[in-house]
């Protein structure tokens, strides 16, 4: 880090240089001594998220932080500086816990502005370059996802049907034929067991407008539970024993009393009741890829920088839900890909290793995730698929019921894609 001007002026003003030299050194300083204040408060708003106390405390300190890098001439600090300080005002603004998603990011523009101090000619390596611009991008995808996330219409006790509406699940219409009939027919259902039993949306629409309910009446007399993921399978364990025993006795209703007698009639109805509850607590199962991505950035950016390789990698896809059991056990497969693809593409005899790139992609396709891996390294496919490594990982994702897959993109990269069916 170096003030410009100095160079230019030290014959005419003699000590110039150095006093310029020694402001400098007293700015790192003190920049270094907020970091670790900002260390101290973030370990404090990870106890108590939502404390705004500590948010104001980390906010200003990244604000100082910034001002003082721009005395410095270095952009790269500002920019860190700049986009966790937006981060932090969304956080105060809108009122949110700073979850640990937005705690892990500040650390990490701690840890990146602290490397720039210690050493100002990082700024010049690529690949140092290149995770700061993807840690930026990192902390704005955050902020954008929180301000979707706690957005709040006029009215805060928003109707399911409204949200249908809005999200163009569901016709005016027939929220309009819903209401009629739950004055009515139904007086006894709920809006949303209507719709679900008029089969006119899909069980994911209601569940989505529930949670999109649940974060836009925030602030009402509900009050929420939280269950563990065992008990969420026990759950479904016995939801699944009551659709047998309830098949069984439709099965044996009709043979005894007939299709159109009443008892078979209830017994058909409680039979889908049940297969409609499953297909719920199947989907409170489900995840976003958000962290899964987060813990794979930080796992491939660590392998890139141990093997000093010139690569840059990014993620896109980060909303698509997953079961959470895939969500947190494909994080090491998708790591161990990810290093032998670097490890086949770029040997010690690579006399020039030009910048690369790879991207981690999810998306959505006839009831089915996919998860590509494509990158520009081109590798020896048959060669790839025959280490003990590769066959490990596929066996892994075998147990999590995902189907592995690769091809060369004709000679231009590698892309490996990794299915799973929701």
């Amino acid at each position: 880090m170096e003030m410009n001007g100095v160079r230019g002026v030290n014959s005419e003003v003699p000590g110039l240089a150095e006093i310029s030299r020694s402001y400098m050194n007293d700015f790192i300083a003190e920049i270094r001594e907020i970091l670790e204040k900002i260390e101290i408060e973030l370990v404090d708003l990870e106890v108590d998220p939502g404390n705004p106390d500590h948010l104001d405390t980390v906010y200003n300190s990244f604000n100082t932080i910034r001002g003082l890098a721009g005395l410095l001439h270095d952009p790269a600090s500002i920019r860190i500086a700049a986009a966790s300080g937006e981060l932090l005002e969304t956080l105060r603004k809108y009122g949110a816990s700073a979850g640990k998603s937005a705690i892990n990011l500040l650390l990490f523009s701690v840890r990146f502005i602290r490397r720039i101090c210690e050493d100002s000619d990082e700024v010049k390596d690529t690949l140092f370059m290149g995770e700061v611009e993807q840690h930026i991008n990192n902390i704005r995808k955050l902020r954008e996802d929180i301000i979707l996330e706690i957005r709040q219409p006029a009215e805060r006790d928003t109707r399911i049907g409204e949200i249908l509406v809005a999200e163009g699940a569901l016709e005016r219409s027939d929220v309009e034929d819903v209401l009629k009939k739950q004055s009515s027919v139904f007086n006894k259902m709920k809006f949303g067991e209507i719709i679900l039993k008029e089969k006119k949306v899909d069980v994911s629409d209601i569940i989505k407008a529930i949670r999109m309910q649940k974060i836009r009446n925030a602030g009402t007399s509900d009050q929420y539970v939280k269950i563990p993921l065992e008990r969420l399978d026990q759950i479904i364990g016995i939801i699944n024993n009551v659709g047998i025993i309830f098949d069984s006795i439709k099965g044996e209703a009709a043979l005894r009393f007939g299709s159109n007698d009443a008892l078979t009639m209830d017994a058909s109805k409680a039979f889908n009741m049940v297969k409609d509850v499953r297909s719920i607590l199947k989907e409170l199962r489900m995840v976003t890829l958000q962290q899964t991505f987060q813990k794979l950035t930080r796992l491939a950016c660590t392998i890139i920088e141990e093997n000093h390789l010139e690569v840059m990698f990014s993620t896109m896809g980060e909303n698509i839900e997953v079961d959470k059991e895939i969500a947190d056990k494909i994080v090491s497969p998708l790591g161990e890909l990810i290093k032998l693809l670097l490890e086949k593409a770029y040997t010690e005899q690579d006399a020039a290793r030009r910048i690369g790139s790879i991207e981690v992609v999810a998306y959505e396709e006839s009831s089915t995730v996919h998860i590509g891996i494509t990158g520009d390294q081109v590798v020896d496919i048959e060669e790839f698929k025959s280490d003990t490594r590769f066959m490990e990982v596929a066996s892994r994702l075998s147990i999590l019921q995902c189907r592995l897959a690769m091809d060369d993109m004709d000679g231009e990269g590698t892309r490996i894609t990794i299915a799973i069916q929701r």
